[in-house]
């Protein structure tokens, strides 16, 4: 008899036991390759596994990129990660509430719709942690430099510190949009906060963020017919294009290229305002005649005559009937 009270007495503690030490196991959510350009390998347990469009990934996959190739990873229903050449990332976390890539090299721009509570959304490299909850930017890193650019929301930042061999995660600094924060990572004996510059974000890192950003996210189930797919790898295809001009050029180039391209569009508009013209073209000028004429806009071209982009259109215009031309402040 007293054993079998034993025997009762220690099941029921187990029972209890089990009730409230047990919490409810997560998932993991469905990550799939929706575009892959050139030489893309997903690695498991060091094997190579079938990259074809719409593979999924697990968690410890990494997925590496060769020169000029990209792999785009839609990640649940709440987030893109745009995979650029000659990068390396690991996937650390595929949960419900929270995913976590480990970026060794290269770039990898995220879009990433508004979270819901408890749910985070974290990019770690060997110098800084960038966690959001939603927002777009871009992370990138080498052996030294982490580099996080926000277009738009915010990003908690925090460096990481080696100190013999030992990785802390620093202070948290946050990123607002416009701005990006760049940490270096030095080796020391002490456990010290590394500096984290804010600076703006660059020309280059701002389009190609915008870019990312235009592909949209659709449900998971939906990305899993081919159909949809297809789709959706056209759409992202255009925008690849033009994210690997933007990397070939130069920050002024590109701020040449985006002006061109608004008065581009500028003169394709049947009418237009000055404020936009302005806005396109950085001026505008005041050209005055000999004839007493004067026309407002933007001059466009100098060569034998002058273009001018005006509200109703382009109006070209000797240069001899030219008296004088000023900009209007």
């Amino acid at each position: 008899m007293k054993r079998t009270q034993i025997t009762i007495a220690i099941l029921i503690t187990t029972f209890a036991l089990l009730i409230f030490s047990c919490k409810p196991l997560q998932k993991n959510i469905t990550a799939q390759l929706i575009f892959t350009q050139g030489d893309v390998t997903i690695i498991q347990n060091d094997v190579n596994k079938p990259t074809a469009l719409g593979a999924t990934v697990s968690p410890d996959d990494v997925i590496a990129t060769g020169n000029q190739s990209v792999a785009v990873l839609q990640i649940g229903d709440g987030a893109i990660a745009h995979i650029g050449s000659n990068s390396r990332v690991v996937v650390k976390s595929l949960l419900e509430t929270s995913v976590n890539l480990y970026l060794e090299k290269g770039e990898v721009i995220s879009k990433v719709e508004r979270l819901k509570k408890g749910q985070e959304y974290m990019i770690k490299t060997r110098s800084v942690v960038a966690s959001v909850r939603g927002t777009q930017f871009l992370v990138k890193a080498d052996e030294k430099i982490g580099k996080v650019a926000v277009h738009t929301g915010s990003v908690s930042v925090k460096p990481v510190v080696v100190a013999e061999k030992e990785e802390v995660v620093a202070q948290e600094t946050i990123v607002e949009q416009g701005k990006a924060a760049i940490v270096t990572v030095e080796e020391t004996k002490e456990i010290k906060q590394p500096p984290v510059e804010i600076q703006e974000i660059s020309v280059k890192d701002k389009v190609k963020i915008e870019m990312v950003a235009k592909v949209e996210v659709v449900p998971i189930e939906e990305v899993k017919k081919p159909e949809a797919l297809e789709k959706i790898q056209e759409a992202i295809k255009q925008n690849v294009e033009k994210i690997e001009k933007i990397d070939a050029m130069t920050d002024d180039e590109v701020k040449k290229q985006i002006k061109k391209e608004r008065i581009e569009r500028l003169m394709q508009q049947k009418t237009r305002t000055l404020e936009e013209i302005k806005e396109a073209c950085e001026r505008i000028d005041v050209v005055k005649l000999y004839s007493g004429k004067e026309i407002q806009g933007a001059i466009i071209s100098r060569e034998n005559n002058y273009k001018i982009l005006t509200t109703t259109g382009v109006i070209e215009v000797d240069k001899k009937q030219v008296r004088s031309v000023s900009v209007m402040r």
